[in-house]
């Protein structure tokens, strides 16, 4: 799987592709679902600053892409894991979410 693959995974699991998607109690945001915190910690970590008149969801997009890049070398499934739990975890752990790794799978085939 690319890191274009896996971030588009990642976008259809996460809202089914809709970049006005709020969750999380209004904690989380666009497509992908991210948080402020993960947003500013990656774009700062990764130097990816907004471009002029860029959509929300199209900046964070290129962030969740360089996200992918920099683990590259990660099994997307925990890559997936760590990007949906902020942390990293295992099938073997009582953190990780069956359901969520269910999807992931059943997003990254279709």
């Amino acid at each position: 799987m690319t890191p274009a693959q896996w971030t588009e995974t990642i976008r259809q699991v996460e809202s089914g592709g809709h970049a006005n998607s709020i969750g999380d109690g209004g904690r989380a945001f666009s497509s992908y679902q991210v948080h402020p915190d993960w947003l500013w910690q990656w774009a700062t970590t990764l130097s990816i600053e907004p471009k002029l008149n860029e959509r929300w969801d199209d900046w964070i997009g290129r962030v969740v892409l360089e996200f992918a890049q920099f683990h590259s070398a990660w099994d997307p499934l925990e890559l997936a894991m760590y990007f949906h739990l902020g942390h990293r975890s295992h099938p073997d752990k009582a953190d990780w979410d069956k359901a969520y790794a269910d999807r992931f799978i059943a997003k990254a085939v279709a």
